[in-house]
């Protein structure tokens, strides 16, 4: 009962940070905090926001040993250095408030449309509903998708006034618990099960091999994935956010070192998680058994509280996210209104994606599996479009830009289903790989028809003076 009342306490006081938060009248500065974050301010939020999949790594870690690391971490820190040297400063110039915005300077607004509804997909929280579900019912008792519901209420609440200020309040408070929290389990569980000998007898056979026993495809397929980074929208959120350009640069790199220490955390936890209830199931529970296992009551809440913040940042900030692609990108194009209206469309979108996500969560009750699905079928259909925003030079006319992006997302689509239904990819191939592949084919073939059309356009000749 103890652990409940210290996640209720944190909660109501994230929700309070957010519900208090200072804020101003206008769209910009729900969305972006009017684009004056500082680097601290843009540390603290990216960090947590960005490390919400907090069960996913220990379901992962549980299941496949150090390949957490191998595609879990590195990657991320790879494709958050380029974001962060190629990509984040251009991202602060660029006018307009989203990615949809981005896309249709660039494209038009088909482009732009699709690329709502793509975003949308890519940041609706289903994942982080499942995990605080997952949570909230292991603590409380309840049915886990009651509990699913109420989380989800919470994280609606933090946002719904102050937007992208109220997130940014309460992540700083977040960041500090889920650190604190990893902190305190860690020595409970080297004290229980052994040191790093102990440890090792005590796990499955190559549970401390790189690859976790996974094929090459399987490793490259996360490694594809881990270019979720590049489109993902709180990245982009985050950058158009900060108070400069230079800000964005520097406090992803900054923040690159909190992950890799959080990750060091989190994969340590996660095999003592394995060496210490090696029949678990769901191996998504693998950090609240472990601490039910070796933490005494008080510190045990505190470590929950600590995994309530990673998981909360990130589910309020998707929320918004997603409620900003549907109501104002998805929404305001289709039927466009004024900056009111559109607030208003945003707000409503935050309960409808919620509503969606619990759907989705439901339909896919696994954090890796969601992860997997969403960023097979996403990526591909934004990468593109995304990247020819930021390089002039490789970009194609707004209609192949649009068939690029939608052929891609639709075939890796298909093939996330078959895999679905056949159990394994079809011809052993992941399914990012297709997708990504005819995206790039149709790109490829709107370029050369561009080059074409400009070789064969007339050239007017002036005409001389009489």
């Amino acid at each position: 009962m103890l652990d409940l009342v210290l996640v209720a306490a944190f909660l109501s006081a994230a929700v309070g940070l957010g519900a208090f938060a200072r804020r101003k009248d206008g769209l910009e500065d729900y969305v972006l905090a009017s684009r004056a974050l500082t680097m601290p301010q843009f540390v603290a939020t990216l960090v947590p926001t960005f490390y919400g999949g907090v069960l996913g790594v220990g379901e992962f870690t549980w299941t496949s040993g150090l390949a957490n690391w191998t595609v879990m971490a590195l990657p991320y820190y790879a494709f958050a250095a380029l974001y962060a040297l190629g990509l984040a400063e251009r991202v602060r110039l660029e006018p307009g408030l989203t990615i949809a915005d981005h896309l249709e300077g660039a494209y038009g607004r088909r482009t732009a449309l699709l690329g709502a509804a793509l975003v949308f997909l890519l940041a609706a929280p289903a994942d982080e509903i499942l995990m605080a579900g997952t949570l909230l019912a292991h603590l409380s008792g309840l049915g886990l998708w009651t509990a699913a519901g109420l989380a989800s209420a919470a994280a609606l609440a933090l946002v719904w006034r102050g937007g992208l200020r109220a997130d940014v309040a309460a992540n700083r408070l977040q960041m500090i618990v889920m650190f604190a929290g990893f902190a305190l389990v860690l020595p409970y569980a080297l004290r229980a099960v052994g040191g790093p000998r102990a440890l090792a007898l005590k796990l499955p056979p190559g549970h401390l091999s790189w690859t976790g026993g996974m094929s090459a495809w399987r490793i490259l397929g996360w490694w594809l994935i881990a270019v979720w980074t590049i489109v993902d929208p709180a990245f982009h959120q985050r950058c158009a956010a900060a108070e400069s350009p230079r800000a964005a640069r520097n406090g992803i790199l900054v923040s690159i070192g909190f992950w890799a220490l959080f990750d060091l955390m989190t994969t340590t936890a996660g095999l003592y998680a394995r060496a210490a209830l090696p029949e678990l199931s769901p191996a998504t529970l693998a950090f609240p058994r472990l601490a039910d296992a070796v933490m005494p009551v008080f510190a045990r809440g505190l470590f929950f509280a600590g995994l309530t913040a990673s998981i909360f940042a990130a589910l309020q900030a998707k929320s918004l996210l997603a409620a900003v692609s549907l109501g104002r990108d998805f929404g305001d194009r289709l039927r466009p209104g004024d900056a009111a209206a559109s607030q208003r469309r945003v707000r409503a979108a935050l309960v409808v994606s919620a509503a969606l996500s619990l759907a989705l969560a439901r339909m896919v009750p696994s954090v890796v599996d969601l992860w997997y699905a969403i960023g097979s079928a996403v990526i591909p259909g934004l990468l593109l479009p995304m990247l020819g925003v930021y390089f002039p030079g490789a970009r194609v006319r707004g209609d192949w830009a649009a068939a690029a992006g939608l052929s891609g997302f639709a075939v890796s689509l298909g093939w996330v289903a078959a895999a679905r239904r056949l159990g394994a990819a079809p011809l052993g191939i992941e399914p990012p790989f297709p997708g990504l592949a005819v995206s790039a084919a149709v790109w490829s073939v709107g370029r050369l028809y561009s080059a074409a059309t400009a070789q064969q356009a007339p050239i007017s000749t002036p005409q001389q003076p009489q």
